[in-house]
């Protein structure tokens, strides 16, 4: 048995069908019991029946509603009342535990006919004898006494505008937006000034200052309170095209490419944007800058490096606006040119012994094989004691080129284009002495006279210098007056024996 006590709120309890809700506290009375067989004793023989009851008052509570239909001034119907009811009865520790509370979950239904005792009869209706006055019917809707006049009716109108911004120069149409009444009067303004009572407005930003204008319409018409609205139209000024250019890559060796990109947002009252590019040097074709012309020092010993800016004009039919950046153009240093050993030559002998073409069809070869855009320089020395009138310098300088150059017998093919003379006398030329002797290898035979001793002190003066040089590298200091083999007529030497 559950006693639960609580609030209970009715919804609308003059009407015939009346919800209502509650949320009821309170307890709950359960008893139970369970029979009890006690085993006979030595006094009795017959087992005894008895029952053990217990009972627990604990806690309770109900949240739910109904609804109550009223039948007449004592009778309702109660159709349904819904509860959640949440009991919480200890278990009396019968399966072994302790004895604890545990809560129960209910759900309780609940109908029936519910009888009421007392209350006020309705007092009968009291009729009233009602005189009207004499209206008449107006425009618009409205009732007035005969004697009035009708209210004046109200205009609902607005303004269309299109566009709502324009540049200096262009127009913009206004029209008046709602039912306008007949015979209706306009008239417009700017900023309060008069201007037209069109039935619309051409509103022309030609000789305005960028700014924004008020725009008013009023309208007066007989038997209507006047009606006004108001819009603004702003007037734009020109303003150029930004942005900004950028170049990849941002370094480039001289003869190479760049792309140029730009990213401009057009101006204001401009139109459409057109971009082109320059350079302060090199060339622009598209967007592409070649720094094939762009000048740079001879190459040297280390990488030569360039700044050159870049420009990119973004114009429209009103203006231009216009952004900066620079790409690096470098020159790669140029390589070095070898010094190979010395060709060496007996006294007043201007013929290339087998020692020295060990050099030039050997040591040499090598390079010009694994570089064949490279350059070979050979420069022809005088001894002291020698007489400059037989030009021994420039003939052993030619003979050196014939070997590598001839192609035929024990020469080389490599091309005389690519072979530079010269012939210094008997200057040291700057260059240091590269000493070669084969004297002492049994790989290299001489004939007889054409050998050159290491005590010869005056051979490092009967000497041909030997330089490669790499493609693209830079000549030697003592090469600075050296002319192609090709037209000195080395070809005509053909192969030295």
């Amino acid at each position: 048995m559950t006693y639960l006590f609580g609030p209970r709120f009715s919804m609308s309890r003059s009407r015939r069908v009346i919800p209502y809700f509650h949320v009821l506290f309170g307890g709950v009375h359960f008893t139970t019991s369970i029979p009890v067989t006690v085993a006979p004793t030595p006094t009795s023989t017959t087992p005894t029946t008895t029952r053990v009851g217990a009972s627990q008052d604990t806690f309770a509570m109900a949240a739910g509603g109904g609804l109550d239909i009223k039948l007449n001034h004592h009778l309702m119907l109660r159709p349904i009342q819904l509860d959640y009811v949440l009991t919480r009865l200890q278990d009396f520790g019968l399966s072994g535990t302790p004895s604890q509370n545990r809560n129960q979950n209910n759900l309780r239904y609940a109908a029936g006919l519910i009888f009421t005792f007392g209350g006020e009869r309705p007092s009968p209706p009291v009729t009233t004898a009602v005189v009207l006055p004499q209206t008449k019917q107006c425009p618009g809707g409205s009732t007035v006494p005969m004697d009035q006049d009708c209210p004046k009716r109200d205009t609902r109108i607005g303004i269309q505008a299109n566009p709502s911004q324009v540049c200096q120069g262009a127009t913009a149409t206004l029209t008046a937006s709602g039912a306008l009444p007949d015979g209706a009067t306009l008239q417009w303004s700017i900023n309060g000034e008069p201007v037209s009572q069109a039935p619309r407005f051409e509103f022309g930003g030609t000789g305005r200052n960028a700014g924004a204008y008020r725009i008013g319409l009023k309208v007066t018409a007989n038997d209507y309170n006047d009606a006004s609205a108001d819009t603004t139209i702003t007037v734009l000024g020109y303003t150029s095209p930004s942005g900004s250019v950028s170049v990849s890559p941002s370094e480039i060796f001289v003869g190479d490419r760049a792309t140029l990109t730009a990213n401009f947002s057009p101006g204001q009252c401009g139109g459409p944007v057109t971009v082109t590019y320059s350079a302060a040097e090199g060339a622009v074709s598209g967007n592409q800058f070649d720094s094939t012309n762009v000048q740079l020092a001879p190459p040297g010993t280390s990488e030569q490096r360039r700044t050159i800016t870049l420009m990119a004009k973004a114009s429209d039919a009103r203006g231009s606006g216009s952004a900066e950046t620079s790409v690096v153009v470098k020159q790669r240093a140029a390589l070095a040119p070898r010094q190979l050993p010395d060709v060496l030559f007996t006294q007043n002998s201007d013929r290339v012994n087998n020692c020295g073409k060990r050099v030039l069809l050997e040591e040499l070869r090598r390079l010009t094989d694994s570089d064949p855009q490279g350059r070979v320089v050979i420069v022809g020395h005088l001894g002291g004691t020698e007489s400059s009138s037989k030009n021994l310098d420039t003939k052993r300088a030619l003979n050196a080129a014939a070997v590598i150059s001839a192609g035929q017998g024990v020469c080389t093919s490599f091309p005389a284009s690519q072979v530079l003379v010269d012939a210094v006398g008997a200057a040291e030329n700057g260059v240091a002495y590269q000493p070669n002797f084969c004297a002492g290898s049994t790989a290299v035979s001489e004939r007889p006279g054409q050998t050159v001793a290491a005590s010869d002190d005056s051979a490092k003066s009967r000497r041909v210098e030997v330089w490669f040089v790499p493609a693209g590298g830079m000549l030697p200091p003592s090469a600075a007056n050296a002319k192609g083999a090709a037209t000195l007529s080395v070809n005509s030497l053909g192969c030295p024996r």
